[in-house]
């Protein structure tokens, strides 16, 4: 059960309301953000560029936001990005890897472990060691390592607003990826 009630949808403003019917079918996330609808513009913005924006691997990406939901206890953010990783190329067995803990798994490539290593860093310190960070650049260049600290800040930022919040997986259950496409294309329409 949510720690917070979701706000009532028949209470809210047009634009918040148009935000979510654009979605089809809302998910909690974006439920509970409706409280602000601010808040629910600007994050799903940022979540649709971020989601299908960005030059950096999808895959790559995935990686990054799985280790952030399985080092923080994010079952939410887990759920959500276990089919939409397994569509951009993770594989099962990389998400086997990152669900037990993982960070050493030959399952990944030494760049898909180097991500493991920056979510790490970041998660614990706020900042990347000297030696990830050179990897990281030599490997995906300046622009891609900023594509993903952001993904990471961002996703640290989801789990610590679904876990404090306590958004619980849709009634329907998680959207297969193709819906979840779908739903991330609306929300750059929105």
């Amino acid at each position: 059960m949510a720690r917070l009630d979701y706000p009532d949808l028949d209470t809210l403003d047009e634009e918040t309301t148009r935000r979510l019917n654009a979605l089809g079918r809302p998910l909690n996330i974006f439920r509970m953000l409706a409280w602000s609808p601010g808040l629910l513009a600007g994050f799903q913005d940022m979540g649709a560029v971020v989601l299908g924006g960005l030059e950096l691997d999808a895959s790559l990406r995935e990686i990054a936001i799985l280790r952030v939901a399985q080092v923080a206890g994010a079952g939410y953010e887990w759920a959500q990005h276990v089919p939409i990783g397994m569509a951009c190329g993770v594989t099962q067995a990389q998400v086997d890897a990152l669900e037990q803990g993982a960070a050493d798994s030959d399952a990944f490539s030494e760049l898909e472990l180097d991500v493991i290593a920056a979510a790490d860093e970041l998660l614990a310190d706020a900042r990347l060691g000297d030696s990830t960070l050179e990897k990281l650049c030599e490997a995906l260049g300046d622009r891609q390592v900023v594509e993903l600290l952001v993904a990471v800040g961002f996703y640290t930022m989801v789990s610590r607003f679904l876990e404090s919040t306590g958004v619980e997986i849709e009634a329907g259950g998680v959207p297969g990826p193709d819906e979840q496409r779908r739903v991330m294309d609306r929300v750059g329409d929105a």
